[in-house]
């Protein structure tokens, strides 16, 4: 038992009401005790009173900075390409570096090893296609997961002249392949890409993260386990009017990480287990 944390797997997470056709990740875990929303139509989240950005969220141990998508009504979250979800609300592990709340710890899939698969839905707001399948049967296997808005496909047949050219829609593509090499060695690649993009007659906005994630699983001997991560990360964001008049300008900002993690565990018996390990995050404002 872990006193403050919370698992859930993505089945447990799709048997909850969908909103709009759309099952969200952060909707679920604001169920949860201590858990509360910190507005409506908002993905955000409050831990026990805490504040939104004292949350990590990590992808595959990679941060996202901006977990929403539409104005904060979506995640950035598919959960087509989800695994598990794991939420430490007290007691965050040294591992993690330290939140003042909390840690979203998020898993994708790792793809069928055995058949191919290819799976999707239509919602009222968006609609998502995956395929997974196996590269070396048994051996590796891949997922690939995209999901968009196309609420601006209909916009040109609007009859409002001003809403013909808006344009507001989000995109996100998630990609995982894994190889074990032998019983001892196992490697994983993982990356994520989305973004959000409004733009009308007066002005422009555009948002998304970037994620990708190397890791190695290694078996020193049967009591030592080691996992070592090299680990990007890149928020983008960016805000604008048209050229052509006296006021126009052009807002650019972006945060971007690049890290190494090394990990492991030692069970000395059955009774103690020692972690210990290291990392390093160079930060790019």
């Amino acid at each position: 038992p872990e006193m403050s944390t919370f698992r859930m797997d993505i089945k447990t997470i799709q048997k909850i009401p969908a909103l709009m056709g759309e099952v969200d990740v952060i909707k679920a875990i604001q169920l949860l005790p201590g858990v509360q929303s910190v507005g409506e139509g908002s993905s955000g989240f409050s831990v026990r009173g805490g504040a939104p950005d004292q949350n990590l969220i990590l992808l595959d141990e990679a941060t996202v900075y901006n977990a929403s998508h539409l104005m904060g009504f979506f995640s950035v979250f598919n959960n087509d390409a989800i695994r598990e979800v794991k939420l430490f609300k007290g007691d965050i592990p040294a591992a993690y570096g330290g939140r003042l709340s909390s840690v979203l710890d998020v898993r994708m899939n790792e793809g069928n090893s055995k058949k191919y698969e290819i799976n999707g839905g239509i919602g009222l707001i968006a609609s998502r296609l995956t395929v997974e399948g196996p590269v070396a049967k048994d051996r590796s296997s891949f997922i690939v997961s995209g999901r968009r808005t196309y609420a601006d496909v209909f916009l040109p047949l609007s009859s409002e002249k001003a809403l013909r050219n808006n344009r507001l829609y989000f995109y996100d593509l998630n990609a995982k392949i894994n190889y074990r090499l032998n019983d001892n060695n196992q490697f994983f690649l993982s990356g994520y890409f989305g973004r959000d993009v409004f733009r009308n007659a007066f002005a422009q906005m555009s948002w998304g993260n970037e994620t990708g994630t190397i890791r190695w699983n290694h078996l020193f001997s049967k009591r030592l386990f080691a996992n070592f991560s090299a680990v990007y990360s890149n928020y983008k964001y960016f805000m604008g009017t048209p050229e052509g008049n006296d006021n126009s300008f052009e807002w650019r900002s972006s945060l971007r990480d690049i890290g190494l993690k090394g990990d492991l565990s030692y069970y000395a018996n059955p009774k103690n287990t020692l972690r210990f390990g290291a990392s390093v995050t160079y930060h790019l404002f």
